[in-house]
């Protein structure tokens, strides 16, 4: 079934991830006893999530939820699944920051992962997560209720709503849409077909928008001493630290990821 649609290896991946979801069996104990018949509800269960699969929806969204930072969030239609770069991003805020108790607002905060990942690392900050979208503001607001964080929910454009909204912050973090719309013949089906496309695809003639926008708001709500993360288009990483005013910041960094993509910004406001 899944052959159908993916090829042998990816195919092979995601036939064990479903397996291991429904049964409990790793890789491992699949191949030492892949002869053994699953209960009829789970054999039930991981016929459709492969049928589900083999048409191309993502694994998160038939699942229900994904794994971030050690956090299990809900994820589902309308709603951008969180990437492992955006997680990178996280962890190093996170290593950075022993001990923080500032205050930090996430922007375009979807899932409400990064915000969830910070005020859980973070107890004693305040932390404050905006996002436009109706879908994500319900599914973040039901991921910080289960995942006992501490965050506080704004409903917020970022394009038109300004700055006056956003507390002064220690911290402001953002995973903005960033996609040009001529990069879509790269991208796998499963995410051009599932996922909300506000969430991911900027105008190819205007890919910096959000990134002019989060400047802005960094200009006036950063406070003294603070930092801006932003996580970037690989090929449109200088274009988009040359946003940030060079006498505001005493230090603007461009980060590579772990796969060595210039796919962060680190910008340090003078003290």
């Amino acid at each position: 079934m899944l052959l159908e649609g993916w090829p042998a290896e990816e195919a092979g991946a995601l036939a064990a991830a479903i397996i291991l979801e429904y049964t409990g069996m790793g890789r491992a104990a699949q191949l030492a006893f892949g002869e053994r018949i699953p209960e009829a509800a789970a054999a039930e269960r991981i016929l459709e999530a492969a049928a589900r699969a083999a048409a191309g929806e993502p694994l998160q969204y038939i699942f229900g939820y994904t794994e971030f930072c050690g956090h299990r969030l809900e994820v589902g239609p309308g709603v951008l699944i969180p990437r492992p770069e955006t997680e990178e991003m996280c962890l190093r805020i996170i290593r950075e920051n022993s001990g923080f108790k500032g205050t930090v607002t996430d922007l375009c905060t979807g899932s409400g992962c990064i915000a969830i990942a910070l005020s859980l690392a973070f107890p004693g900050a305040k932390v404050t997560a905006t996002d436009l979208s109706a879908a994500a503001l319900k599914m973040a607001h039901g991921n910080i209720t289960r995942t006992g964080a501490s965050v506080t929910l704004k409903e917020s454009d970022l394009l038109s709503a300004g700055h006056s909204d956003i507390p002064g912050s220690n911290i402001i973090a953002s995973n903005p849409p960033y996609v040009t719309m001529r990069e879509k013949e790269t991208m796998q089906r499963n995410v051009l077909e599932h996922e909300p496309h506000e969430a991911l695809f900027v105008p190819d003639d205007d890919p910096l928008l959000f990134y002019r926008a989060i400047a802005e708001v960094a200009e006036h709500r950063l406070l003294p001493g603070g930092v801006l993360w932003m996580e970037v288009n690989e090929n449109l990483a200088a274009r988009t630290a040359g946003l940030l005013t060079p006498a505001l910041y005493r230090k603007v960094r461009i980060i590579r990821d772990i796969r060595g993509k210039e796919r962060f910004i680190k910008a340090e406001r003078y003290g």
